[in-house]
């Protein structure tokens, strides 16, 4: 059930960002390649919610997004479209100073599960996914806040 309702929002989602020849719709996954950094794209679920994954060495697929929530899974999916994969990763040690609560949104990152950061929702716990690096759970976290004025709540 939750594949099929962030299937039929990732298709538009990467409809915008990626010409379709270079999205693959199998149905229970979807895969697709970016121009921008050369790599392929997994889209899929398993037991621990919606799976987005880069194809890295030797066929391996290596998970950077990881939630059971459908709104984060698709603010991780758009970052990723709009931005690319280099928006969403850091290259250097995140200092555990910057770990806990995210200013001005209602999200706090904590480093439970390793090699991911863990942002949770301090409003709604079911609102959690795990992130590879610490600027995609930061990201996921900013963009899924609404802002001063906003009509989202």
């Amino acid at each position: 059930m939750l594949w099929e309702q962030f299937r039929s929002l990732a298709l538009p989602v990467l409809g915008e960002h990626f010409p379709p020849e270079l999205i693959e719709d199998n149905g229970d996954s979807i895969v697709f390649t970016s121009r921008r950094d050369f790599r392929s794209y997994v889209l899929s679920e398993d037991e621990r919610g919606i799976v987005i994954a880069y194809e890295s060495e030797r066929n391996t697929v290596v998970p950077f997004c990881i939630t059971q929530s459908l709104k984060l899974a698709a603010t991780c999916l758009t970052l990723l479209a709009r931005g690319g994969i280099a928006t969403l990763t850091d290259m250097s040690h995140t200092p555990r100073d910057l770990l806990g609560p995210v200013p001005h949104t209602a999200f706090t990152i904590s480093k439970k599960s390793l090699p991911f950061f863990d942002p949770t929702s301090t409003i709604d716990p079911a609102a959690s996914t795990k992130c590879r690096s610490f600027a995609c759970a930061r990201a996921i976290a900013e963009a899924s806040t609404p802002s001063l004025g906003s009509p989202r709540q």
